[in-house]
C-alpha cells in the first residue's frame, strides 16, 4: 500500500493531492447560499484567486455543466478541478464539496424523525428567516453571474426570456428545453443564419432592380455577396470572413481577444465594377477603426458580438483518449436502461432498489441542478409515501441554510425513507448518496475526455453561449420559486409565499444589503435573517400560535 503511494506521489499525484486539499478543503463547509451564490464563488475562486483557468473558460465549462445531468455546481467543481489536476484529486475535491453538507443532512434526518406532527412556532420562524435571507443572497450572485454573462444584446434577451418562460411554467422536460432553445438561438444567430439570408435577399432584389433600369450598354453588376454582411461581424472576424467569398462563418484566429467591441465605419459607396475573381479584395467593402469620439459608423458588437468564449487559453493537464470518455457514457446509459426495466417489471422489489432507482432516474432526468432537483424529489419520494409532506418542508427549509450542493438533500430523504421503515438510516443516505450524485459524475466524466476537442468548433461554442444565458435566467426562477413556498408555520406546513408579511421582504432585503453593500459572507447574511424570524416571532408569536 505504501509503494502505490509512493509510486503515485512521483508521478505528480502527490502535488496535485496536496494542492486540491489546501484549496478546496473548506469548500463543503463554507459555500452556502445554493447553487447561485457557489458559482459565483467559484469564479471568484478559481479564476480570480487561483487563476486556474481564464473568465472565458469558466463561463463555457459554467454552461456546459448545466448542459448535463445532475448537480450542476458538483460537476462544475469536478471538471475544473480535473481540467487543472487529474482524475483522482477531482475525486477527492468532490468528497470534500459534497460529503460534509451530506453528514449535516443525515444528522438533520435522524432529528426530524423523533419529532411530533408539528413543530414550535419559533422553530417555522426561523425556517421562514432563513429562506427570507437565502432570497437575498441569491439575488446577489444572480445579479453578478448575469453581468458576466451579457455581453450583447442577444445574451440579455435570452437571460430575460429564460428567466420569464421558468416563472410562468414549470415541468421536468420544460427546463431542459429552455436551455437547449436558448443554444439553437444563439447558433443561428452567431452564425448569421438569418443575417446572411437578409443581407442575400436584399442584395438580389436591389441587383434585379439595377438589372431592369440599366442600359444594354452598361454591363451587369454583381454585388459583392460580404457588402452587407459584413456589418454583422466584429472586426476580429473580418479579415478570416473576407477570404471566403461563400460567406461562411469562421471563428477568429488564435490569440485574438474574443468580443471586441470596435466600432467600425463601412463605407456606404456601391461599387458597379463586376467581380472578377474570389481574390479581388478590392471589391470587399472599405472599413476602418473609428475614434474615440464615437461619431458615425456602426457598433457591430451591440448587432452581434463574438461568442464569450470564441479563444481560449486553458487545455488539460492530462489528456484522457476519447474511446474510455465515450465508454464511460454508453456504459451509463446502457445501466440506467437495466434499472428502468427491471424497476417497471419486476414487482415487489425490495424499497432500497426503488429508492436506488428513483433516485438514480432523478440523476439522470435533471438539468439545471438545484431549482429542478426540488419538485422531481417531491415527486418521487413524498407521491410513494415514503416521508410526509411536513418532513419534505422541513428539509426543502434547511436545505437552504446547509453548505454544498442542494443535491444533498436527497441524502436526507434517503435516511428518513429507511428510518420510517424501521432500517438502518445511514444504510439509506449512503444508498441516496451514490444514487443521486453517479449519473452526473459519470457523465461530466466521459464528457470531459473529447470537451477539448468538442470546444474548437464555432456551432459548440455557440450553443454553449446560448445554453448559458439561459440556464442564468432560470436562476432568477429559483428566486421566484424560494420566495414563492419560504413562510413557514404551523398553519402553512407546506410553504406560502414570503410576501404574505411585509417582515419578510424586510429580511430579504437585509441580507441583500449586508451582502451586496456591506461584503458580509453568504452565511453571515442567512445568519442573521434567521435571528429576524425569531425576533419577529417574539413581537408577534401571541398572535400567530
Amino acid at each position: 500500500m505504501l509503494g502505490i503511494i509512493f509510486r503515485l506521489f512521483r508521478r505528480g499525484l502527490g502535488k496535485q493531492f496536496i494542492e486540491v486539499t489546501k484549496n478546496q478543503w473548506h469548500m463543503g463547509i463554507t459555500s452556502f447560499g445554493g447553487p447561485v451564490v457557489q458559482f459565483q464563488n467559484f469564479n471568484r475562486l478559481f479564476v480570480e484567486e487561483y487563476q486556474w483557468l481564464n473568465d472565458s473558460t469558466y463561463q463555457e465549462l459554467f454552461a456546459v455543466a448545466q448542459a448535463l445531468p445532475g448537480s450542476a455546481s458538483t460537476k462544475l467543481l469536478f471538471i475544473i478541478t480535473l481540467l487543472h489536476t487529474s482524475l483522482l484529486p477531482a475525486l477527492l475535491s468532490f468528497l470534500y464539496w459534497a460529503l460534509p453538507g451530506a453528514i449535516g443532512m443525515f444528522v438533520l434526518a435522524l432529528g426530524v424523525g423523533q419529532i411530533g406532527t408539528t413543530l414550535p412556532v419559533p422553530v417555522y420562524a426561523l425556517l421562514s428567516g432563513l429562506n427570507a435571507a437565502t432570497v437575498g443572497v441569491i439575488f446577489i450572485a444572480a445579479i453578478q453571474l448575469s453581468n458576466k454573462a451579457i455581453t450583447d444584446k442577444l445574451s440579455l434577451a435570452l437571460i430575460y426570456l429564460g428567466g420569464a418562460a421558468g416563472v410562468v411554467y414549470t415541468a421536468l422536460w420544460y427546463f431542459p428545453v429552455i436551455m437547449v432553445l436558448g443554444g439553437v438561438t444563439a447558433v443561428i444567430y452567431d452564425l448569421r443564419f438569418i443575417q446572411r439570408w437578409w443581407a442575400r435577399g436584399k442584395q438580389n432584389f436591389e441587383f434585379t432592380l439595377r438589372r431592369r433600369n440599366a442600359s444594354d450598354e452598361e454591363p451587369p453588376v454583381q454585388m459583392s455577396n460580404l457588402e452587407d454582411d459584413s456589418i454583422w461581424l466584429p472586426e476580429v472576424y473580418r479579415e478570416d470572413t473576407a477570404a471566403d467569398v461563400s460567406g461562411a462563418w469562421a471563428a477568429p484566429k488564435s490569440g485574438v481577444p474574443a468580443a471586441r467591441r470596435i466600432p467600425v465605419r463601412t463605407s456606404t459607396s456601391t461599387s458597379t465594377r463586376p467581380i472578377l475573381d474570389a481574390s479581388d479584395t478590392e471589391s470587399l467593402p472599405f472599413t476602418e477603426p473609428q475614434s474615440d469620439d464615437d461619431s458615425g459608423g456602426v457598433d457591430a458588437s451591440d448587432i452581434r458580438a463574438a461568442p464569450v468564449s470564441a479563444v481560449v487559453d486553458d487545455n488539460p493537464k492530462q489528456e484522457y483518449p476519447v474511446w474510455l470518455g465515450v465508454g464511460i457514457v454508453i456504459g451509463f446509459f446502457f445501466s440506467f436502461i437495466i434499472v428502468i426495466v427491471i424497476r417497471a417489471v419486476v414487482k415487489g422489489l425490495p424499497v432500497t432498489f426503488l429508492l436506488f432507482s428513483n433516485l438514480y432516474l432523478a440523476g439522470t432526468i435533471i438539468f439545471g441542478g438545484g431549482p429542478v432537483v426540488i419538485p422531481l424529489l417531491r415527486e418521487y419520494i413524498v407521491a410513494e409515501g415514503w416521508v410526509s409532506s411536513r418532513d419534505f418542508t422541513i428539509g426543502l427549509a434547511l436545505i437552504q441554510a446547509f453548505p454544498g450542493p442542494n443535491f444533498n438533500f436527497a441524502i436526507y430523504l434517503g435516511a428518513l425513507t429507511y428510518h420510517n421503515y424501521g432500517a438502518s438510516a445511514i444504510l439509506g443516505a449512503i444508498v441516496s448518496f451514490i444514487a443521486i450524485y453517479t449519473p452526473g459524475m459519470l457523465v461530466a466524466g466521459g464528457m470531459f475526455t473529447f470537451w477539448n476537442k468538442l470546444r474548437r468548433y464555432a456551432v459548440v461554442i455557440s450553443l454553449l453561449r446560448g445554453i448559458n444565458s439561459a440556464a442564468i435566467g432560470l436562476v432568477w426562477t429559483a428566486i421566484y420559486r424560494i420566495w414563492e413556498s419560504g413562510y413557514l408555520s404551523d398553519k402553512w406546513s407546506d410553504g406560502i409565499s414570503l410576501g404574505e408579511d411585509p417582515w419578510w421582504i424586510v429580511v430579504a432585503s437585509t441580507a441583500f444589503v449586508t451582502g451586496r453593500g456591506w461584503g458580509f459572507p453568504a452565511p453571515v447574511s442567512i445568519l442573521i435573517g434567521g435571528l429576524m424570524g425569531v425576533i419577529w416571532w417574539a413581537v408577534t408569536g401571541a398572535r400567530i400560535s
